[in-house]
C-alpha cells in the first residue's frame, strides 16, 4: 500500500469516528473506544488528527471549523494543574491550529497549560511532578519530555523566559536521571520529599526496573529530537540519536516492530506495541528533518528510512481492517503488567501513524511540517 494511500485510509477512519463520537476517544476495549468528555490526557490527539485531516479534505474548512470547536473544549483544562500531560493536550490541539488558525484563543489556552506545568516544577530536584495527587508524591515520568515543547513556544510567543527555562532545566534533568549509560530509559524516578534526593529509578509499566519499556523509549527519542528542534540545543539532538539507535536495535529482527518492553525481543509469545512503533517512527522522521537542517545529510538519510521502515511495518502488520471496529492502527499495548489494554487501539497510537505519515507525504513541504507541534 502506498503511504498516501494508507493516509488517506486514515482519515476515512477518523471521518467516521468524527461522526460517532460526540466526547473524545481514548482507547478501545475489544474494539470500541472509550471516551472522556474533557478529552483524559488523550484529547490533543483527537483534535490533531481533525487538524490533519482538513489538508486532505474537500471541505477543508468545515472540518478545520470542526477541529477548532474540539480544541476549544480544552477550556475545561486550563486550571488543571494535577498532570504534567499537558503539551500532549494542547500541542496537537491549541499550538497546531494556533499556527493554522491564529485564534487568538488558542494562544491563550496552550498558555495556560504551560502554566500549569510550571505549578508541577519542583525547583529543587529540576523535575516536573508526574501527577499531583496521593501515592505519587515525588514521581516523575520519562514522557514529560513530549510535554516541554509547548513550554519553551509559549516562552517565545509570550515573551515570559521563565517557561523555557523551566523546560530546558527539565529536559537536561531527564538526561541525568532517566537515560541510563547504555541509552536506554528508566520510565519514572522517585525521589524523597523532604531531601530531594533520588531514591528510585524504575518502571511503572514496563517488565522489570531494570528492562526498557519500550514506549518510554518512544517518548524519550522523539521528545528529545523536539526538544533540539525547539532550542536548537545539540546536546538534545545527540541524546535523540543515541535513544533511537537504541531503540532501533532493539524491535523484532524481522518485523522491525517493538515488543512492549525491549527485554522480548523476538518473543513471539508477548504482545508488541504499535503505539509505541509509531511514536518512534514520527520522532526519527522528525529527527532526520533537524539533523537535515543542521546539515547533517547522511545521518538524517539513515534516520528518514529507518522511520519510514517502521511505517510500512505498521501498514502491513497493525493497519485496521474493519471501517468500524479499533481505530487506525491495532495491536497496541497500553499497559502489559496490570493486562490494560492489551492488542487495542490508542489515540496516542493512531495520531503518531498518521503524523509520521504526514511527514513522508509532506517531506518536501517545510512550510508545512513546521506547523506540527
Amino acid at each position: 500500500m502506498e503511504l498516501l494511500q494508507a493516509l488517506t485510509k486514515s482519515f476515512h477512519k477518523v471521518e467516521l469516528m468524527n461522526n460517532t463520537n460526540k466526547d473524545f476517544p481514548h482507547i478501545t476495549n475489544n474494539g470500541e473506544w472509550l471516551t472522556h468528555q474533557n478529552g483524559h490526557w488523550t484529547g490533543g490527539f483527537w483534535t490533531g488528527l481533525q487538524w490533519l485531516r482538513s489538508f486532505y479534505d474537500d471541505n477543508s474548512n468545515l472540518v478545520r471549523e470542526d477541529a477548532l470547536k474540539w480544541a476549544k473544549r480544552f477550556r475545561s483544562r486550563i486550571g488543571d494543574n494535577k498532570t504534567h500531560d499537558m503539551g500532549f493536550i494542547f500541542g496537537p490541539s491549541c499550538l497546531l491550529g494556533y499556527r493554522i488558525q491564529h485564534d487568538q484563543e488558542l494562544l491563550e489556552l496552550a498558555e495556560h497549560g504551560a502554566k500549569n506545568m510550571s505549578d508541577l516544577f519542583e525547583e529543587r530536584i529540576g523535575l516536573i511532578l508526574a501527577w499531583d495527587e496521593p501515592g505519587y508524591e515525588g514521581n516523575a515520568i520519562v514522557d514529560t519530555i513530549m510535554n516541554l515543547p509547548l513550554m519553551v513556544w509559549v516562552a517565545e510567543q509570550t515573551g515570559n523566559t521563565e517557561y523555557a527555562k523551566i523546560a530546558n532545566r527539565v529536559a537536561d534533568q531527564i538526561l541525568k536521571f532517566h537515560v541510563r549509560p547504555n541509552h536506554s530509559i528508566y520510565h519514572m524516578i522517585k525521589w524523597d520529599p523532604k531531601t530531594f534526593e533520588i531514591i528510585e529509578k524504575t518502571t511503572h509499566q514496563g517488565y522489570k526496573p531494570e528492562t526498557c519499556w519500550s514506549r518510554g523509549q518512544a517518548w524519550a527519542l522523539y521528545g528529545f529530537a523536539n526538544m533540539a528542534r525547539y532550542t536548537q540545543n545539540q546536546k538534545y539532538l545527540d541524546a535523540s540519536q543515541k535513544l533511537a539507535d537504541y531503540f532501533w536495535n532493539h524491535l523484532d529482527t524481522e518485523l522491525h516492530l517493538p515488543r512492549w518492553d525491549f527485554f522480548f525481543k523476538d518473543n513471539t509469545n508477548e504482545p508488541l506495541d504499535a503505539s509505541a512503533g509509531s511514536i518512534a517512527a514520527s520522532g526519527m522522521i522528525l529527527l532526520a528533518d533537524v539533523l537535515n537542517r543542521n546539515g547533517k545529510i547522511e545521518e538524517a538519510a539513515l534516520w528518514y528510512h529507518r522511520g519510514e521502515t517502521i511505517v510500512s511495518s505498521l501498514i502491513e502488520h497493525c493497519l485496521y481492517t474493519d471501517i468500524r471496529k479499533y481505530g487506525i492502527i491495532e495491536k497496541a499495548t497500553v499497559d502489559k503488567p496490570r493486562n490494560s489494554g492489551v492488542g487495542e487501539s490508542t489515540m496516542y497510537g493512531d495520531y503518531y501513524f498518521v503524523e509520521a505519515l504526514f511527514r513522508i507525504v509532506n517531506k518536501n513541504n517545510q512550510e508545512t511540517l513546521d506547523l506540527l507541534y
